[in-house]
């Protein structure tokens, strides 16, 4: 799919400003590069997953490097799905001891982690985080619903005899008369990404059900298809990691009408560049997520492998696991007022807290 949208008359310096911005975070590794000396002794943490974390990850670190004497860990992005992947490869040093996930691990996945020997997992839940639906803050408002973001970026339609046809809507106006008069383009993450998983299991999935004809499909996987097939004649733009970066470089470029799925907390802390929209009647921010108002949000995890910590005794294989799973489940990083919820974090409720923190430090193991 094409990327190339013409130049626009937008704020340049504001938009230079932010890119210059996140282009100061800490370097991280790929999955291509060799692991530094350190990870042979087990002396440095090795995490992975999802870029959507990234800016939680980094402040973990961040505190973990003031409170500890630990070495910063290695951090390889990718997203969920192919970080889990690679998570679940084995045990040993050259596998990562971490995986972040922007969704819940899927049972196929857990089953895969067993298959290599990865067989005791620690899953902690630090919070959730909202997705949003934004454009650059310039733009117009785009009040979108789950059916009308649906029948803008659908591969196929069905017609008044319930047959499926190519979506042949150009402009947001013909799709919903309320909406602006501007071509159709929409930026997304890449189907290995979990943005991806969550928008087509919570948003485009939820959206087909109020469409008669996805009934008469008598297959659930051929309903499944038909409902996150997109179209694909260039009005979908699909993007890598890192996404959130890519997106902004993207919307920078691109005509009026151009809207992104990006995670709120993002949004939240570039309101100089990126503007929220509201979506099916609300618009998302820390009042209408908490009260439910607001309803597409995903869990954030951390997982861990307990092969790899080192225990008090100094068996095991990796140092720095149990301090990071302290400081992961801290009320000062995870609770109401923690560094994690001032970033955009929602946070769990208490009762869920406590409880997260105690089979945390418990080291107890998922039994999905």
């Amino acid at each position: 799919m094409t990327r190339h949208m013409r130049l626009m008359s937008i704020p340049w310096l504001v938009a230079a400003t932010l890119l210059m911005a996140i282009a100061s975070v800490p370097v991280r590794a790929t999955d291509s590069q060799a692991l530094p000396p350190e990870r042979a002794n087990g002396h440095t943490i090795y995490m992975i997953g999802s870029t959507l974390m990234a800016d939680y990850t980094t402040a973990i670190i961040d505190h973990l490097k003031k409170n500890t004497d630990l070495p910063p860990p290695i951090v390889s992005e990718g997203g969920s799905t192919r970080g889990v992947s690679v998570f679940c490869a084995g045990i040993g040093l050259n596998t990562p001891d971490i995986v972040a996930m922007s969704r819940r691990i899927l049972t196929t996945e857990l089953e895969n982690c067993r298959d290599h020997g990865v067989t005791d997992i620690i899953e902690i839940q630090i919070g959730y985080d909202a997705a949003g639906i934004v454009s650059r803050r310039d733009d117009q408002d785009y009040p979108l619903t789950l059916v009308s973001m649906y029948h803008a970026i659908a591969a196929e339609l069905p017609d008044t005899a319930g047959r499926f046809t190519p979506n042949r809507y150009q402009r947001w106006h013909d799709v919903d008369p309320s909406l602006p008069d501007t071509e159709i383009r929409f930026i997304l993450p890449v189907p290995s990404l979990g943005g991806r998983a969550f928008l087509e299991n919570r948003m485009l999935q939820s959206a087909c059900r109020h469409i008669p004809a996805i009934s008469t499909i008598f297959g659930a996987e051929d309903r499944v298809r038909q409902c996150v097939s997109l179209r694909t004649d260039n009005r979908i733009v699909e993007l890598d990691t890192p996404y959130a970066q890519n997106v902004v470089t993207a919307l920078a470029t691109s005509p009026p009408g151009t809207l992104a799925n990006l995670p709120l907390h993002f949004v939240l802390a570039h309101q100089e560049f990126l503007k929220v929209q509201p979506f099916d009647g609300v618009l998302p921010d820390h009042e209408t997520v908490s009260n439910h108002q607001y309803g597409f949000i995903r869990p954030l995890y951390f997982l861990v492998k307990k092969a790899h910590i080192k225990n008090y005794l100094g068996r095991g294989l990796v140092v720095g696991l149990r301090e990071f799973i302290t400081e992961i489940t801290r009320e000062s990083t995870i609770g109401p007022s923690g560094y994690l919820v001032k970033m955009g974090l929602f946070p769990l409720d208490e009762k869920n807290r406590k409880q997260t923190r105690e089979t945390s430090l418990r080291l107890d193991t998922t039994n999905r």
